[in-house]
């Protein structure tokens, strides 16, 4: 394809891009790195590209985006007197997942239509890296990590330095960097952004760690005598290949980047097994699983024009199946976008119904075909995953053991209050009407207080979720107060029992608030748990899998549809 030239209205700016030559919408990560050099000359991108950049970009999957700098150069001093690099930067970024300038249609709640899900470029937010080739532009990509590292997934630098201005702006949020040559201003700055209190040190570099987080940390670079395009492979080593931010914090934390080559993994890429419509997914089973054991399944189903690849680096739960000894999967729902979730059964697979058909099917045929224990299966999911994972336990919950989704906003609208019967939403009204009067379903739910429906209020998404639960699992419904109510708890309604969790060594300062809900059966089982993250936005924080798990693992389906704790 080449370099595409865009110029962009809003940022009053242009930039080239480069697309690798792959599917725009495939069941791969796809990352964008941000490349700044000091003119605007498309024989300057061309250079670096034909240099390792285009290589890179094709191999690792890499959408590139070449921002112009102003006539001038770059502001990277951020004086007022120039242009606002910072603004322009971010601006330029918003558009590089299509190569036109059309407007995305959306429906009623501001979600993309599948039909613009399935023709833009799918870049992880929080998957952008940024990458200064010489001494000006790096310390505009300097700057601009300093005072915008919600954008910055890892910067790296050759030369330059971090000016004064920006380090008054800037936010002290970590960023992996890799710094070589660069001035003392921004080699303090990211160090102690990144909270690295020790060094590993030889005569080529010294790497400044953070004793706590080890994806935060500073590569400070002594040149080495290579070139650009040498320095830039070095940069996807130590960095660009390791970390990601995810949003847990109010700017984000740094984590790592999620490896799923290797022979635990399989792929099964537009596959019919399951019957007339073909389905890809991932398979993830850890090798001290051996042919004769009866393990637990869980199934994660990802959001909303998300993949199976994105779905596994946000929620690492196949990482957490090699120390629990649990097969993971991870499918791409029929329509390689969102799950449908509207099941209605007047309709039978028209107008995209039938997910939760295929996601049974591939639950029978795991159990079939893998050491998978059937009175073990869990389902969990983010955001549409979360959804659909719902929807599944509540079609099928004399198949499911558990539930641990997270960050759902279904059914309503997450934005404002909605009038909503559950009758009126077609899986909770079959769930409801085909339940045996004894069926129970473990629910562990994580939600974020930066999300659109905390604090939780009447009419809201979270409501009609945890109403639904509450009404299966036989247990106090209560009523949510409305919005601005002086006395509305954050969770909406508070839990019979409450509890503060800091569960995290690698985020101290991250914790979770407990709502445990129990049942009006005379064993009075916690059996629905509304759980809120402080500060976590749309997100998988490292935690939140761990936590649903421990909760739902305690509990499996016999095959007489009956639930037993383990």
């Amino acid at each position: 394809m080449g370099l595409i030239f865009k110029n962009v209205k809003k940022a009053g700016r242009s930039m080239y891009l480069y697309y690798p030559d792959v599917k725009r919408h495939n069941p791969y990560i796809v990352r964008l790195l941000t490349v700044l050099r000091n003119d605007d000359s498309k024989e300057s991108a061309q250079k670096l590209l034909d240099g390792g950049l285009a290589a890179l970009a094709e191999e690792k999957s890499f959408v590139l985006a070449f921002p112009n700098p102003a006539a001038g150069g770059w502001n990277y001093e951020l004086k007022e007197d120039g242009p606002d690099d910072i603004a322009a930067i971010e601006a330029l970024l918003s558009e590089v997942t299509k190569e036109d300038d059309d407007p995305l249609k959306t429906n009623a709640i501001g979600i993309p239509e599948l039909s613009e899900m399935l023709r833009q470029w799918h870049l992880m937010a929080l998957m952008r890296y940024m990458i200064g080739t010489d001494e000006e532009s790096s310390s505009m990509a300097y700057a601009y990590a300093a005072v915008n590292p919600a954008e910055v997934s890892a910067v790296c630098g050759f030369g330059g330095d971090l000016s004064k201005n920006a380090k008054e702006k800037a936010k002290f949020v970590p960023t992996t960097a890799l710094l070589t040559k660069a001035g003392k201003e921004a080699v303090e700055y990211f160090v102690k952004a990144d909270g690295c209190t020790k060094k590993d040190e030889n005569p080529n570099r010294i790497i400044h760690i953070n004793e706590t987080n080890p994806y935060s940390y500073v590569v400070e670079g002594r040149g080495e005598n290579a070139d650009i395009n040498s320095l830039i492979l070095k940069a996807y080593d130590m960095t660009f290949s390791k970390v990601r931010r995810i949003n847990t914090g109010k700017i984000g934390d740094m984590t790592c980047y999620t490896d799923l080559t290797g022979d635990e993994f399989t792929w099964f890429i537009n596959d019919d097994r399951l019957g007339d419509m073909s389905h890809t997914w991932l398979v993830h089973v850890p090798k001290d699983v051996k042919a004769g054991d009866k393990v637990p399944l869980v199934m994660f189903y990802h959001g909303g024009s998300d993949n199976p690849s994105e779905a596994a680096d946000m929620a690492k739960l196949h990482e957490l199946g090699r120390k629990e000894k649990f097969i993971t999967v991870y499918p791409w729902g029929s329509n390689t976008a969102s799950w449908n979730i509207n099941y209605d059964a007047a309709k039978g697979d028209e107008d995209g119904c039938g997910d939760e058909k295929y996601c049974m099917l591939l639950i029978d045929y795991m159990i079939a075909n893998y050491p998978v224990d059937a009175e073990r299966v869990y389902v969990s999911g983010f955001s549409n995953g979360a959804a659909m994972a719902q929807v599944v336990a509540m079609l099928y919950p004399e198949k499911i053991a558990g539930l641990f989704h997270i960050d759902s906003n279904w059914p309503g609208n997450r934005w404002k209050p909605v009038e909503l019967d559950i009758n009126e939403i077609p899986a909770m009204r079959r769930a409801l009407q085909q339940k045996k009067p004894e069926m129970r379903m473990p629910v562990w739910y994580t939600y974020g207080t930066r999300e659109a429906s905390c604090p939780v209020y009447k009419g809201c998404t979270q409501q009609y979720q945890y109403d639904f639960w509450k009404m299966f699992n036989n247990i106090t419904v209560k009523e949510t107060a409305a919005p601005g109510t002086p006395d509305a708890y954050e969770s909406g309604v508070v839990g019979d029992k409450v509890e503060k969790l800091y569960p995290s060594t690698m985020y101290p300062e991250q914790y979770y608030v407990v709502n445990r809900f129990y049942s009006m059966d005379p064993d009075h089982e916690n059996l629905y748990n509304y759980v809120l993250m402080h500060d976590k936005g749309h997100e998988v924080a490292t935690v939140d899998p761990v936590l649903g798990w421990e909760f739902v693992k305690h509990f499996k389906r016999k095959a007489d549809g009956s639930l037993e704790k383990i």
